[in-house]
């Protein structure tokens, strides 16, 4: 595989979002927006800051598809700003590193085919060994009846080009855009926005809650359990930081407090304001109505429950 090739495939890999951030870095729009009902300045990334993870991001690419090992930010086996894990025996001693991905080593083969030490009983067992033994595994959550592990996942399918690996608004594509992506560890900013505000950015963009159409929306890509689980790996990073080494990587500790009678993917059914806000996303998004295309339902399969159907406890 050609460098070039190597390089254009782990660019794509960053998800989705990429496609909406070039179609509207020339928007720009309202860059001020509210928590707590108070008209506040959106946190985000300097533009020297995200142009610098932009020129890092690509150097990263470089470097593995050379097969060279070590990390944008030092920490030896993996790299935060790509998600990408690498071959090595310790957090910082890069010269026994490789990529495992290089030309120059002959194999092809990352630490990504080496994920799953003994494959389980069913396919979701095998799955979650495979997905988790390289990013955080949730043991509670703090969004009830929804699973942030399974919430980073999709994060992690659709998120990331712009809002960064771990959502610090660094990714890749965000030096494109204006304003530029929130960041969303930011606890100052993000304790004092609900979670019907989170997930109706996610269900129905910037535009549902008059802001940039930056922020694409996704309701008709993901189910609303599928969103409530990306609220609950939002929360579950609130003020976490660059991690210093791979154990800090893995388990990240929020500072998120749920908010009283907040609304939650238990409770939403029944919940008037969400019921409100809900059926106006839906009249606006495409192949909505009629009996068998009803936003917001449900699809039986893969390793997908229902919100009665998570059992993590809520985490205080």
């Amino acid at each position: 595989m050609k460098n070039g090739k190597l390089k254009a495939c782990l660019i794509a890999i960053t998800g989705l979002g990429i496609m909406w951030a070039s179609s509207s870095a020339v928007a720009a729009v309202e860059k001020r927006c509210t928590a707590g009902g108070v008209k506040v300045e959106c946190p985000t990334q300097s533009d020297a800051d995200v142009k610098k993870a932009a020129e890092a991001y690509g150097k990263e690419a470089e470097d593995f598809s050379e097969g060279k090992g070590g990390s944008t930010y030092g920490i030896a086996p993996f790299d935060y700003l790509t998600g990408v894990g690498k071959r090595a025996n310790s957090d910082t001693k890069t010269y026994k590193t490789d990529s495992g991905y290089g030309e120059a080593k002959g194999s092809y083969k990352t630490e990504l085919w080496d994920r799953v030490k003994k494959p389980g009983v069913t396919n979701e067992e095998t799955y979650n060994q495979w997905t988790n033994n390289w990013s955080p595994k949730f043991d509670t959550t703090l969004v009830a009846g929804a699973d942030p592990t399974q919430g980073k996942q999709w994060y992690y399918s659709y998120c990331i080009a712009c809002h960064g690996w771990l959502l610090h608004g660094d990714g890749p594509s965000a030096a494109e855009l204006n304003p530029r992506p929130r960041t969303l560890t930011r606890g100052d900013y993000m304790q004092k926005k609900t979670n019907l505000e989170l997930f109706t950015i996610i269900k129905g963009g910037g535009e549902a809650v008059s802001l940039s159409s930056s922020m694409p929306g996704w309701g008709n890509l993901l189910q609303d359990q599928d969103i409530w689980n990306v609220v609950a790996f939002i929360r579950a990073m609130q003020d976490v930081p660059p991690p210093k080494s791979v154990a800090e990587y893995l388990n990240p500790k929020s500072t998120f407090k749920p908010n009283k009678g907040d609304v939650d993917a238990l409770n939403a059914a029944t919940n008037k304001d969400f019921k409100e806000a809900n059926e106006l996303m839906e009249s606006d998004m495409a192949g909505r109505g009629g009996p068998e295309l009803v936003g917001g339902g449900y699809v039986e399969g893969g390793s997908r429950k229902k919100p009665n159907e998570i059992t993590l406890k809520v985490g205080k």
